[in-house]
């Protein structure tokens, strides 16, 4: 009987030990650790080294990584986004930076990511961002949302390459039209990131950490016609670069272009967490980039 409550004695005594060291657990303010992404902490932690541009919209168009300053934000409000605030657009609204340092301008390789959120329009051109080319009508890099009558997105992203002697692709339209539109883009937060990859000459798109299947007409860029003597792209090489304008077209920034015309809009939708790299970044840095991003972190 006595060795019984002996046991019973023990077994309460080290109970009580144990809910003793629960409740100092509970009472401790050290955080709780978020488990790795990737093996990434926090979205800032992917290829720090490559990222020239980023902006939170934390109540302002501020680019965190100075690659782009002198930042003035035109009928643009801020609201609540995937992680704190965003940009909120207008069909009078953009953001424009006076100064592009060389990491942005000379970008040969690239990913460019952001979240957006929009609703389908009809007629003209919404355009998420552009690196304005003060001697043509088209800028360097830019992004656009046709108007469409279809559930679907169709984006069309162009690059430059200017080089002397020139190439007869030197300015390249990437249309995701016809099958190659974006499917479920409108009216809820969805992930967009393309990167067009120097050493591969190969364009991609992901959509909430997924990369699309493209054909490779689409996929693969050339100098020229890869079937008369074409050669695979290399590295982009933007010229005559003036300012920065994120939701519009160059022309919204007055001289030294003309008035926009009428199917030149600006972009009406949201956007958070803008960043762009100077490297196409790996499918699984993408997914985790996505993870992130929409984990607050």
């Amino acid at each position: 009987m006595k060795n019984k409550y002996r046991i019973v004695f023990l077994s309460t005594l080290a109970l009580g030990f144990m809910m003793i060291g629960c409740e100092e657990d509970l009472d401790s303010n050290e955080p709780i650790p978020y488990e790795p992404i990737g093996g990434y902490e926090n979205s800032d932690d992917i290829a720090p080294d490559n990222l020239v541009a980023k902006m939170s919209f934390e109540g302002n168009v501020d680019d965190s990584k100075n690659g782009l300053t002198g930042g003035t934000a035109t009928n643009v409000t801020f609201e609540s986004g995937v992680k704190g605030n965003a940009y909120k657009g207008s069909s009078t609204g953009f953001a424009s930076y006076s100064t592009v340092s060389n990491s942005v301008s000379g970008l040969g390789s690239i990913t460019s990511a952001m979240w957006i959120k929009t609703t389908q329009h009809t007629g003209g051109a919404q355009c998420l961002f552009m690196l304005p080319k003060t001697t043509d009508f088209w800028g360097n890099i830019f992004v656009l949302i046709e108007g469409t009558t279809e559930d679907k997105m169709l984006i069309k992203i162009h690059l430059q390459k200017d080089v002397t002697p020139s190439i007869p692709w030197s300015g390249q339209w990437i249309e995701h039209t016809g099958d190659n539109r974006l499917e479920g883009m409108y009216g809820d937060w969805k992930h967009l990131v393309w990167s067009y990859n120097a050493e591969t000459s190969k364009y991609n798109i992901y959509v909430d950490g997924t990369k699309l299947v493209l054909p490779e007409g689409l996929s693969n860029r050339y100098t020229s016609d890869p079937n008369v003597d074409g050669v695979p792209l290399g590295e982009l090489s933007n010229s005559n670069v003036q300012g920065f304008v994120l939701g519009g077209f160059q022309q919204h920034l007055g001289a030294p272009w003309g008035a926009p015309d009428g199917w030149m809009l600006p972009y009406t939708g949201m956007i958070d967490e803008f960043r762009m790299y100077n490297t196409a970044l790996s499918d699984t840095d993408i997914r985790s980039l996505y993870l992130l991003e929409k984990d607050g972190r």
